[in-house]
């Protein structure tokens, strides 16, 4: 009886959202791919250095440690960092990064 009901729900509980499935961000110099047991990836800025990792999890979550969840923002002694919860989100080159050269150029333009 209890082997016919798992047959039964299987197919059920494989359509939940698995909270322990880990995401796939960019790390290190060479921008790896990684799988991250958390469910962020982090793009940090200080100075004219950029990191990729995958945040912490618990109290060592950066993001949410800060309260940065799908965005940027500046934290003092950290840089500017962003935060973001895809697959491979913290790439080089993101929408808002591409909006940001493309003020700079237009305001380069007129001054």
């Amino acid at each position: 009886m209890i082997s016919r009901l798992h047959t039964l729900l299987l197919p059920f509980l494989l359509l939940l959202p698995n909270s322990a499935t880990a995401i796939e961000c960019y790390s290190g110099s060479q921008l790896q791919v990684i799988n991250c047991p958390s469910m962020s990836c982090i793009k940090q800025t200080l100075g004219l250095d950029t990191v990729r990792y995958c945040d912490g999890t618990g109290v060592s979550s950066i993001c949410q440690t800060y309260r940065i969840v799908e965005t940027c923002d500046t934290i003092p002694n950290l840089g500017y960092i962003c935060c973001c919860g895809g697959d491979l989100c913290n790439s080089a080159f993101s929408k808002s990064s591409g909006l940001l050269l493309l003020i700079s150029l237009i305001a380069y333009m007129f001054f």
